[in-house]
């Protein structure tokens, strides 16, 4: 009897609460991404915060373990470096570390907007009353991606983040600096 108890209880917590066994057992890892099947439709909202949200990079979130893009705009990849002042720089995490601010302990609503090539959520997000995807292009730690050129100018103009000094295209990086992966990669077999 108390088994079966307890299974109900496990049951509606999975079911209500899924980030629960993150708050009980303390742990910051994230939880793994939900795979969706093409067919599925999109969910209109996801929000979250504290263990049911992960930020994996300066345009790359997950919510409840759903992968999410932020729409309209690209961010230096992790392992990418800048130039400031003659100075190389890792912009990724500086970007990174941009989005985290603007988070900080608030909760974040992503309004779904279509899925990306490799599956993920593609979607316009806010903390708060701040709009993510907008702010981390106007202060400089994101790029256009068909969206928000105007705002690209003005941080271009004023010197904000990546514009402060010199840097690749986040696309254009990751073209060639997987096509140099790949090349190893040959020579190594």
């Amino acid at each position: 009897m108390t088994a079966l108890l307890l299974l109900g209880i496990y049951a509606l917590m999975q079911t209500f609460m899924p980030q629960w066994a993150e708050t009980v057992s303390g742990s910051n890892q994230p939880r793994q991404p939900v795979r969706a099947n093409k067919n599925e439709a999109l969910p209109a909202q996801l929000s979250g915060r504290g263990g049911s949200l992960h930020i994996y990079d300066g345009d790359t979130i997950a919510i409840q373990g759903q992968r999410i893009r932020l729409k309209g705009m690209d961010t230096p990849e992790t392992q990418q470096n800048c130039n400031m002042d003659g100075k190389d720089y890792s912009c990724g995490r500086n970007a990174t570390a941009e989005l985290r601010r603007l988070i900080g302990n608030q909760t974040v609503t992503c309004t779904a907007d279509g899925r990306d090539q490799y599956d993920r959520i593609l979607a316009f997000c806010k903390a708060g009353e701040t709009d993510l995807n907008r702010t981390m292009v106007e202060q400089g730690w994101a790029v256009s991606y068909g969206l928000y050129q105007r705002e690209e100018a003005q941080a271009r103009k004023n010197k904000r983040g990546l514009w402060a000094g010199e840097f690749e295209r986040p696309g254009k990086w990751r073209r060639e600096n997987q096509s140099r992966s790949n090349e190893r990669n040959r020579s190594n077999q």
